[in-house]
């Protein structure tokens, strides 16, 4: 522990430098950049993710230009246990730090919240404008910049569901299954920045980690607190002066220390700290700390599944624009598969110059300003880019396969992988396995059904997939092509999305490394991770839906995104489970062209039956698969989905469909027959029902309580109030 706050007092003091590049660089096509790794070291993984401000190359289209510098938040960071690998100061908007752990290890990281809010002036923290009733953004960026007289966001949001920028922030741990209160993945706190007075900030970089050395020490020792009291008391004193100096200092409508009682924030941990919860506001950083699951030790029923995750800000309503930013980063746990696959893959004396080597691939969708915040027209959704650059260029050996593990963090995107192509003609190519799905492995049955070789596959935002992927003999440029969309069943033309280059050297690989073919060599798939089966205790419907501006807001106002027809409140808590229980869960979509991507934390889930009212079968009257308008005892699949199933902890809701009746069946909606009422609309005599696509699935929840989210993974959605607070409880006493 003494070398944890020895280290990180020493690299501190060498913090990232201001970005100097004269000239932004945005070039599509150079090489990937490989994103620094914080990875465990004795059982723990201890480092710093640093949450700052620099300048960065940014660009608006898929070309590289135009090409701007831009003010970004962004996170960077550093190990405690090993000498600081140097930040690259590339200009690029890299992701964070790759996390890597492993099953049953510590994971300590210090969150740093040190942006300089001076930079960002239109930015809505609470405390910063006071946004409690409509969030009028158009007058608040008036406010600062009395030049501004355009309307930027139509008014028909109300604070906490309005999209704007925030340098509040937190750290969701995506894919973890780990505890959702205290020092865990809690998405429910509000870190706020660091004080500033010129360049002295509070609290200062050496008191975080001198306090957050003892607090690890704790967790080590002890778990993850249950209670503040539990922190030294030295942290919480302070927490408790910085946040009262924050109260009575904090500008309100242009006036320094004017804040109102009721937006103060210590008295709101006061509260909460008055009826022993976990206080929810922190000044500058915050202790993670918690134990990644192991199964094999006998203290949880789940355990935590070894594979491709991430991390991200999840601070409600700038959750998109942060993400936007670049406030991303994967999160790696490892355990029997990835050592299955490095033993498989190993170098041997008869197989020459082989060895698993990896890519981790975040694709990010970076911009400083959504659409809806943007004075501008721009004219579309922002490029994809890959750990920071735009079309990078992998490289690889004739005859190589690695092992890409691949995150989509893009806040509105998904991205279909369609196939690679050769620049000029003829040839081999580049192809592909799929074996893992959202940090979960496939077992060896889906391996051979759904990894098949190059078999197309689409992540929406939030998804991950590992992939073994195999060079051809041939040297040559193969661009790996993708559809993006917002929909499961994507449309339009292909894009590259990267490049692999395969060129040889000195050390060729002989024989040519394959894909793995028999069952024996593929990873032994989890026994926490067999199908769910038992009794279901409780069934639950939860109805995703875009609600049109006419339907609800009026002409010129944005449309709503509900969940069974409210928006997130923060306050309420939508769905109650028992520990210990089984559920099965229906979520539908109404919504006729975006898939909503459903997402819930801490548990993943088994999908078990998918209705897609949008495919050929059921939209043919001809077919026996059709989905009948007038029947909605056929709005259901005709195909079902075998065991074993998939494990997800993001699925898109298969899209809606809209069929307009005919006239001989009702004209006015209470003549409707009453079976598909709830779903019609009628107007000028033409009635329309809306077929709703949906999915099925599966979780336990065991391991942990609390409270946590679920949420639609198209961030703007998210931060607009597509979201449910949900609890985990204690079972009651039988």
């Amino acid at each position: 522990m003494r070398r944890f706050l020895l280290i990180a007092t020493v690299v501190v003091l060498s913090t990232v430098s201001a970005y100097a590049q004269q000239q932004p660089i945005c070039a599509p096509g150079r090489d990937l950049l490989t994103v620094p790794e914080i990875k465990s070291k004795n059982g723990k993984l201890q480092g710093v993710v640093m949450l700052s401000d620099e300048q960065r190359s940014l660009a608006s289209a898929a070309t590289g230009s135009p090409c701007n510098l831009q003010q970004l938040r962004f996170f960077w960071g550093y190990s405690t246990q090993d000498p600081m690998t140097p930040w690259p100061h590339t200009g690029d908007i890299l992701p964070g730090p790759t996390l890597r752990a492993h099953i049953g290890d510590m994971v300590e990281i210090a969150f740093l919240n040190q942006v300089n809010t001076s930079n960002f002036p239109n930015t809505l923290d609470q405390g910063e404008q006071g946004k409690t009733g409509p969030c009028d953004i158009s007058t608040a960026t008036r406010t600062n910049n009395p030049n501004q007289t355009r309307q930027i966001y139509p008014r028909n949001d109300s604070y906490p569901n309005c999209l704007h920028g925030s340098s509040t922030a937190n750290l969701h741990f995506h894919g973890t299954h780990v505890t959702p209160s205290t020092t865990g993945d809690n998405v429910l706190l509000f870190i706020r920045p660091a004080l500033r007075s010129g360049n002295t900030l509070e609290p200062s970089t050496d008191f975080v980690m001198q306090q957050f050395g003892e607090v690890f020490k704790q967790c080590e020792a002890y778990g993850s607190p249950q209670q503040w009291s539990q922190l030294p008391a030295t942290w919480t004193d302070s927490q408790k002066q910085l946040l009262q100096k924050y109260d009575s200092t904090a500008p309100y409508k242009g006036v320094n220390g004017a804040l109102p009682a009721d937006m103060k924030l210590w008295p709101r941990n006061e509260a909460r700290l008055a009826k022993n919860q976990w206080p929810q506001y922190s000044v500058g950083a915050y202790p993670y700390c918690f134990k990644v699951p192991d199964y094999a030790s006998g203290q949880v029923k789940m355990g935590q599944a070894p594979g491709t995750h991430w991390y991200h800000a999840h601070k409600h309503g700038s959750t998109a624009l942060n993400v936007g930013n670049g406030m991303t980063g994967a999160f790696i746990i490892e355990g029997p598969y990835d050592e299955s696959l490095r033993n498989f893959y190993k170098e041997t004396a008869t197989h020459h110059n082989w060895g698993l080597r990896e890519q981790v691939l975040v694709i990010q969708q970076l911009e400083t300003a959504l659409n809806l915040l943007s004075p501008t027209n721009r004219g579309g959704p922002a490029p994809l880019s890959v750990n920071g650059r735009l079309t990078p260029v992998v490289s690889m050996k004739p005859n190589q396969v690695q092992l890409w593990r691949i995150v989509n963090t893009s806040s509105r995107n998904f991205v279909e992988f369609d196939s690679f192509t050769k620049h000029g003609q003829g040839g081999q190519s580049v192809s592909w396995r799929q074996i893992a799905q959202d940090g979960v492995q496939f077992s060896y049955p889906n391996y051979q059904r759904i990894g098949t070789v190059n078999g197309k596959f689409n992540l929406a935002t939030g998804n991950r997939a590992d992939l073994l992927v195999k060079a051809p003999a041939q040297e040559g440029d193969y661009a790996l092509q993708v559809v993006q969309s917002v929909s499961d069943l994507p449309t339009g033309t292909a894009t590259i999305l990267l490049t692999v280059r395969v060129k040889a050297d000195d050390k060729k690989i002989d024989p040519p490394m394959d894909f793995i073919v028999q069952e024996n060599d593929f990873p032994k798939f989890p026994a926490f991770l067999a199908d769910i089966t038992g009794p279901i205790h409780m069934k639950r419907d939860l109805d995703f839906d875009t609600t049109p501006s006419s339907g609800r807001s009026g002409k010129g106002q944005m449309p709503l995104h509900e969940i069974n027809g409210k928006l997130f409140d923060g306050h309420d808590v939508d769905q109650t489970m028992f520990l210990d229980s089984t559920e099965e869960w229906t979520i539908s979509n109404r919504t006729i062209n975006i898939a909503h991507p459903f997402h819930i934390h801490v548990n993943p889930f088994q999908i078990i039956e998918v209705f897609q009212p949008n495919t050929a079968s059921a939209k043919d009257p001809a077919n026996p698969c059709y989905a009948d308008p007038t029947k909605p005892a056929t709005w259901k699949p005709c195909t079902k989905i075998t065991p074993p199933y998939v494990w997800w902890d993001v699925f898109a809701i298969p899209t809606a469909r809209q069929d307009a009746l005919p006239s001989t069946v009702c004209t006015e909606l209470d003549k409707c027959p009453a079976d598909i009422k709830d779903f019609t609309a009628c107007s000028s005599g033409t009635c329309t029902v809306t077929i709703p696509g949906y999915f099925k699935e599966r979780s336990r929840y065991v391991d942990f309580t609390g409270q946590y989210v679920l949420h639609c993974h198209i961030l703007a959605h998210e931060d607009r109030g597509m979201m449910e607070l949900v609890q985990v409880i204690p079972a009651l006493p039988s």
